[in-house]
């Protein structure tokens, strides 16, 4: 048995990162691109890269040859040609990377049609940290030789927030510069926040401008992008100098006002039945609720709604319904319909969210929409045939659709909307990074909420479904197909879903949007690519193939414990490393803490002041009993002395309890 499936749900690995270094300046050699490039060990842009985007806005591998890496004391050098295939329309890059000590970096890129090649985009990306630039104001050159000095908002942009770029420089820290030159084509930015990506992207072709377009065979194109670093600081030490061989610190203090968010799980209609065959599994769970979304233009129908009022009745756990309407006025009919249809089914829902089906689609910013009903029309219709029930709208989709239309303060008595990880990349960590954007997308949609009156009254704030993969893709047909079962953009089925990767990540979007004062977390689902219970899939599942139906992701587990913490008062938590998320709550003069590693390498961690507690990992020496016989493993914590610390594996998550002093 493969440990990369346990943590991962696949045994196809990464391919291994290559540092390159010249004195001060340093950067990661990633499959082609340049990441976390630092100066003195702060990060100064998140990486550089070329990239072919597809008319469906796909992003297809390079296929990387002729790679040749130089580097010494001052510089480094990368060059490698890069083969891109759509179908039947081919296309071949030469790029080359360049970086010397005095602080100066460059990538530049032949581009050569080899034939007709389509594309919604072909150039450089480059990506800038969230630290450093949010707050900051950066000064830009324009491309009609127009200078200006713009402030990078704490709100997230629902559009570009600088376009018709040539130059931006911006400044990391106090006395540090960093000037970067774009040749070749226009460039604007885009705020990657919207995405829930942990960056700021700038990138070349406008997306105002007609796309598709088309490159011709042996059409030719240069593009070029330069760096430079000026650094006034008079101390020459390198920061964030991290010493691996140190326990990470975990401090566990008051009670806060907060509670636990509500945790629920995702829940399609047409996946009802096969849900309900696993409900004795499901009821275990503890106190959750499904989040049923009914979609009256897929096969979603009435046989549906009665298998999830079974489900509702056999697990003891009540449903929250979600809606999409087809109206392009009067929502009434379609609204009352559905009411009778969940009477009928004796489901009495906790709360309903209705949205018009088109806003599932994503929409430039002042780009026309289909006509649908009105907030106040939905509202005023929901509340007729849902009386004592909360009505909320928002998005259906991710956050960026949530910011691009905006509900009106006031207008529902909750918000909600989701997000994806793998929009626009889908490796490990940049995963794991996009849990650096939850604050502000979560301070970004209380601003919208709230509108302009601070002392308008609190909103319930609702997100999710979530999880590693996309369930709907607003930017194309559906999900992206992923028969293999590898890391691919806005695919359903990922497989790092079903493995420790999941659990840990969770974990780490719970105590985000816990702090941040979410009411509401809704992950995972009963079945399928986001279930917590194994099923068949028309996909090959690595070893999970291979044990009977019925047994439980790890998934699973965080899901449940969460639940037992559900409204709960939390407890103020601290970490001392970034490798770690950790969130607690009291429950009963006891204290109850999660600790997941969100690294793919182990670490020794010191809970502060705890001496014996109950403890129970679920990591890859754990794993097979959680996920094969759950009940046992639920009930297997050991009490133990753990003042000389935890050892947690790589994605592994550790659940203590202990006596409150």
């Amino acid at each position: 048995m493969s440990r990369a499936v346990f943590l991962m749900g696949t045994s196809i690995t990464e391919a291994p990162k290559k540092t390159l270094s010249a004195a001060s300046l340093s950067a990661e050699f990633d499959q082609g691109a340049l990441r976390w490039i630092r100066w003195r060990g702060i990060e100064i842009l998140r990486g550089v890269a070329f990239l072919v985007r597809t008319p469906g806005w796909g992003t297809p591998e390079p296929q990387i040859s002729e790679l040749s890496i130089q580097q010494n004391d001052d510089a480094f050098k990368v060059r490698y040609q890069a083969h891109y295939v759509n179908g039947e329309e081919q296309l071949t890059v030469d790029v080359s990377f360049e970086g010397h000590s005095e602080g100066f970096l460059s990538a530049s890129a032949r581009i050569v049609a080899d034939t007709h090649f389509t594309t919604n985009r072909t150039g450089f990306v480059v990506l800038y940290p969230l630290e450093g630039v949010v707050g900051t104001a950066v000064q830009v050159e324009h491309a009609d030789g127009e200078n200006t000095n713009i402030v990078i908002s704490d709100a997230i942009s629902p559009g570009q927030p600088i376009f018709n770029i040539h130059a931006i420089t911006h400044h990391p820290v106090e006395n540090l510069s960093v000037a970067t030159r774009f040749e070749g084509d226009v460039f604007e930015a885009e705020d990657h926040r919207n995405w829930s990506d942990a960056s700021f992207k700038i990138y070349n072709r406008p997306i105002a401008l007609p796309h598709p377009y088309s490159l011709q065979a042996g059409q030719e194109l240069l593009q070029s992008v330069t760096v430079r670093v000026k650094d006034d600081n008079t101390r020459q030490d390198d920061h964030c100098v991290t010493d691996n061989t140190r326990a990470a610190r975990v401090e566990v203090g008051a009670v806060t006002r907060q509670s636990v968010p509500v945790i629920g799980l995702g829940l399609s209609a047409d996946a009802s039945a096969e849900a309900l065959d696993y409900a004795d599994q499901l009821s275990r769970l503890g106190p959750i609720h499904f989040l049923l979304r009914y979609d009256p233009t897929t096969p979603h129908n009435a046989e549906h709604l009665l298998a999830a009022g079974q489900l509702a009745a056999t697990t003891n756990l009540p449903i929250a319904l979600e809606l999409l309407l087809t109206a392009s006025h009067d929502p009434a009919e379609e609204i009352g319909s559905v009411a009778k249809l969940l009477q009928k089914a004796e489901i009495s829902p906790l709360s309903v969210a209705i949205f018009p089906k088109n806003d599932e689609r994503s929409f430039q910013p002042g780009e026309l929409r289909p006509q649908s009903p009105s907030d106040a029309d939905i509202y005023a219709e929901a509340k007729k045939a849902f009386p004592d029930t909360p009505v909320g709208g928002g998005s259906p989709a991710f956050f960026t659709e949530f910011n691009r239309k905006r509900p009106s303060p006031g207008s529902f008595d909750f918000i909600t909307h989701a997000t994806a990880p793998t929009v626009h990349a889908a490796d490990d960590v940049s995963v794991i990074e996009t849990l650096q954007s939850l604050p502000h997308i979560i301070k970004s949609a209380r601003k919208i909420i709230q509108g302009a009156d601070k002392h308008e009254e609190r909103v319930f704030y609702r997100i999710g479904p979530v999880g590693i993969g996309a369930r709907l893709n607003p930017y194309g047909n559906g999900p992206v197909a992923n028969p293999d079962s590898a890391r691919v953009g806005l695919a359903a089925n990922d497989p790092r879903q079903r493995g420790l990767f999941a659990a840990a990540w969770h974990v780490g979007y719970a105590a985000i949007v816990a702090k941040y004062g979410v009411d509401a977390l809704i992950m995972g689902a009963p079945t399928g690519p986001f279930g917590v219970v194994s099923t068949r899939q028309p996909y090959l599942r690595e070893w999970w193939d291979d044990q009977e139906e019925g047994h439980v992701y790890p998934l699973f587990h965080v899901v449940a414990d969460l639940a037992s913490g559900s409204s709960k008062p939390r407890l103020d938590t601290t970490s001392d490393s970034e490798q770690l998320a950790v969130i607690g709550w009291l429950d009963a003069g006891q204290n109850t803490v999660l600790i997941a590693n969100l690294s793919g390498e182990p670490v020794k961690v010191n809970l502060v002041d705890v001496a014996w507690a109950q403890v129970r990992l679920l990591d890859v020496e754990h794993i097979e009993i959680a996920v094969l016989s759950p009940q046992v493993f639920r009930h297997s914590s050991e009490v133990k002395n753990i003042e000389k610390g935890i050892d947690l594996d790589a994605y592994a998550v550790a659940t203590i309890r202990y006596q409150r002093n």
